[in-house]
C-alpha cells in the first residue's frame, strides 16, 4: 500500500473522499424485515376492518373524528405496505378485507369503547413500529416504520385529548411523592412468595399492574361483544372460557392494588351493546382474540422484568401460564377452520436435498 501511495500520493484522499453508492432496491430484505412487514400488514388490515364499522356507527363528532383519523391512517399504511411488497417482489398477505366486515350491522361497541380500544391498539402498534425500526436495516423500510410510528403517536394524542376532555381517560392511581431519595438496604425488599409483602408497591409495579388490568378490562369487553355475535358455537365456547379466565385474573390483579389501598380500573362491559348481529367475520374475531392474548403476554412479560416483589412475580407467572394454554386452544381453532395464515418461512433444506 505504501508503494502504491508513493506512486500516487493522492490515492488515500481519493479513497476516503469517494462516495459509496448503491441502489437500496437491490438490497435483499432480511428475515427481520419480512417478519415486521408481515405482522404489520396483518395488524393494519385487521385495524381497517374493525375501524370501518366503529367509525360508521360513532354519532358523537369528537369520537367519530378520532376513529376516522385512525381508519384513514391505517388505510394509508396498507397502501404503503402493498407498494413495498411490490418492490421486494413478495406476495401480499391475504389478511382481512371487505368480506370480514359488515358496516350495515348494528352498533356492537359504543363510541367511547371504540376510542379507548383504538388508543390501546395504537399503543401496541407504536411499540411494534419502534421495534421494527430498530430491527430493520434497509433504508426505505426503516423510513416506513419511522413514519408509521409518528402517525400512531398522533392517533394516541387525539384519543387522549378527547377522552380527557370528556372525563373518560382511565388514569392510573395517584400516590404521594417522596420527600427524599432512599436506598434499599434490606433483602426483605423482595417480600415473600406466600401472602402479602410487607413492602408496599412501588410506582413502577403499580404502573405495570394498572396497564395489565386496563388492557384486560378492554379485551374482556371485546370478547363479550364477540361472544354475542359469533355464528360459531366453537368460537363462542372459546370466548366464554376466555371471559371466565379474565374475571379470575382481574380479581387476582385487582387485589394487588386493593391490598395497598389503591383503586383498580372499572369494568367497561356496559360499553357493549345488546346487538347479536355480527359486524365482523368469525375469522377476524378469532384472529383478534389470539392477537389480544399475545399482547397480554407481552405486558405480563414487561411487568415481570420491572417487578421486584416475589408475590407479584409469582402471580404474573401463574396468570401467564393460563393465557399461554388458552392461546394454544385458540390457534388450534384457527387451524381447524383454516383461518391461520402461514407466516413466511425459510427454505426447508432437508426437503430440497432429499
Amino acid at each position: 500500500m505504501a508503494d502504491i501511495e508513493q506512486m500516487n500520493p493522492n490515492i488515500s484522499e481519493q479513497v476516503i473522499s469517494a462516495t459509496i453508492q448503491h441502489n437500496e432496491l437491490n438490497l435483499r430484505p432480511t428475515s427481520s424485515e419480512i417478519s415486521h412487514l408481515w405482522m404489520t400488514y396483518m395488524a393494519e388490515s385487521m385495524s381497517v376492518a374493525m375501524l370501518k364499522h366503529m367509525a360508521a356507527k360513532a354519532k358523537d363528532p369528537d369520537f367519530h373524528n378520532v376513529l376516522q383519523i385512525a381508519l384513514d391512517i391505517s388505510s394509508q399504511n396498507i397502501i404503503a405496505l402493498e407498494n413495498l411488497y411490490t418492490i421486494i417482489q413478495c406476495p401480499v398477505p391475504d389478511s382481512f378485507g371487505e368480506n370480514d366486515v359488515d358496516i350495515n350491522a348494528p352498533e356492537l361497541f359504543t363510541a367511547e369503547f371504540s376510542v379507548r380500544y383504538t388508543k390501546l391498539m395504537q399503543k401496541f402498534i407504536l411499540i411494534n413500529h419502534n421495534i421494527s425500526f430498530s430491527d430493520c436495516s434497509r433504508p426505505d423500510i426503516k423510513s416506513l416504520f419511522s413514519e408509521f410510528a409518528e402517525k400512531a403517536k398522533m392517533v394516541i394524542a387525539k384519543a387522549d385529548e378527547v377522552l380527557l376532555a370528556k372525563g373518560l381517560f382511565p388514569k392510573s392511581p395517584y400516590m404521594e411523592l417522596p420527600d427524599q431519595v432512599e436506598y434499599v438496604y434490606d433483602k426483605g425488599y423482595y417480600g415473600s412468595l406466600l401472602g402479602k409483602s410487607e413492602r408496599p408497591l412501588n410506582a413502577v409495579e403499580i404502573n405495570n399492574i394498572f396497564n395489565i388490568i386496563d388492557f384486560k378490562v378492554a379485551m374482556k369487553a371485546l370478547k363479550l361483544g364477540f361472544s354475542q355475535v359469533t355464528r360459531s358455537e366453537q368460537l363462542r365456547k372459546h370466548l366464554n372460557q376466555g371471559l371466565k379466565m379474565a374475571d379470575k385474573q382481574l380479581e387476582v390483579l385487582g387485589l394487588l392494588l386493593e391490598n395497598d389501598g389503591l383503586p383498580k380500573p372499572k369494568f367497561i362491559d356496559d360499553l357493549v351493546t345488546s346487538s347479536t348481529q355480527p359486524p365482523y367475520s368469525d375469522k377476524l374475531m378469532m384472529f383478534h382474540t389470539s392477537i389480544a392474548m399475545a399482547r397480554i403476554i407481552l405486558v405480563y412479560g414487561l411487568g415481570l422484568t420491572n417487578s421486584a416483589r416475589k408475590d407479584v412475580i409469582a402471580d404474573f407467572l401463574l396468570l401467564m401460564g393460563e393465557i399461554l394454554k388458552y392461546s394454544k386452544d385458540g390457534v388450534d381453532i384457527m387451524i381447524e377452520n383454516r383461518w391461520l395464515e402461514r407466516v413466511p418461512e425459510t427454505l426447508d433444506r432437508h426437503k430440497l436435498i432429499h
